[in-house]
């Protein structure tokens, strides 16, 4: 059982969701930069990353499949500029509801594009995991057609987002694919930059440098993970989870937010499902 719980795959999705959740914490020190200027800048330090070690690997950055490499991207940038759009228009509780509509698709996809086999007590489970975020973060019935659907738009690409890495695989270097990725969300993210510009300080530079590397290290474990063969790619999405959950305790310690008992019982959820998502996965 441990070697079942603790696979790679598994922990490298772990320390995913903590980098993650760690470089969130760090934009909020820079309210004065939009969500685009933050996804231009994190790309940036991305992607000059990348570049240096592949260039230091002599790996080449063309990669072997370059049109699923494309598709990545284009698929990874849909997701996120969705997303930072509706995080704008509509509470943010709603937002990360959609946000974490992603697993289910996820495991839509799996089941028509990879074959998986998915039992339904596993579905129940994902339920289960999305009850609790609902509890957690809330959602507003009171929102936009338009904006419901730009929501689902992010929920269904980030699903998607998990084939694609998957049908990749090991075929390419997960560097090859965060290049790919970095650049098309630089050119995308300009388009929204470029006529808002704030040139940054200093300080700006050192922050930014800080998030885009703790960002790139969040991207790097979680595309390594998806492709990882030893888990199921809907099973590692529904592990995103514990982004919440870290964001909770971050919360708490470092910026003195308080829980009610919903959101108590909303972690327990959470919890619950991932526990018995592990027992029921096939293995």
């Amino acid at each position: 059982m441990n070697k079942i719980i603790f696979s790679k795959g598994v922990q490298y999705m772990i320390i995913s969701a903590l980098c993650f959740t760690i470089m969130q914490s760090l934009i909020k020190f820079m309210p004065k930069f939009s969500s685009f200027h933050h996804v231009f800048f994190r790309s940036i330090v991305g992607w000059i990353l990348c570049v240096l070690v592949l260039s230091y690997q002599h790996v080449s950055l063309k990669g072997k499949n370059s049109k699923l490499l494309i598709y990545r991207g284009i698929i990874g940038t849909v997701s996120m500029v969705s997303f930072f759009y509706i995080l704008t228009k509509i509470p943010f509780g709603s937002a990360v509801a959609f946000k974490y509509l992603s697993p289910i698709f996820t495991a839509i996809f799996a089941v028509l594009i990879l074959k998986e086999r998915i039992r339904p007590l596993q579905w129940f489970c994902f339920f289960i995991s999305f009850i609790g975020i609902i509890l957690l973060k809330g959602f507003d019935t009171r929102i936009a057609f338009f904006d419901v659907c730009i929501g689902l738009i992010a929920a269904v690409s980030g699903g998607l987002l998990y084939i694609v890495i998957r049908k990749i695989g090991d075929d390419d270097h997960p560097f090859v694919i965060l290049h790919y990725f970095m650049l098309i969300s630089i050119f995308a993210s300009s388009i929204a930059v470029i006529p808002n510009w704030i040139t940054p300080t200093l300080t700006d530079w050192i922050w930014f440098l800080l998030i885009g590397g703790i960002g790139f290290i969040a991207q790097l474990f979680f595309t390594s993970s998806v492709q990882d063969p030893g888990n199921q790619v809907s099973f590692l999405a529904v592990l995103r989870y514990l982004e919440v959950v870290f964001a909770l305790i971050v919360g708490y310690y470092f910026f003195q937010e308080t829980y009610t008992l919903q959101s108590f019982v909303g972690i327990f959820l959470i919890f619950g499902g991932l526990i018995l998502s592990f027992t029921l996965k096939p293995k």
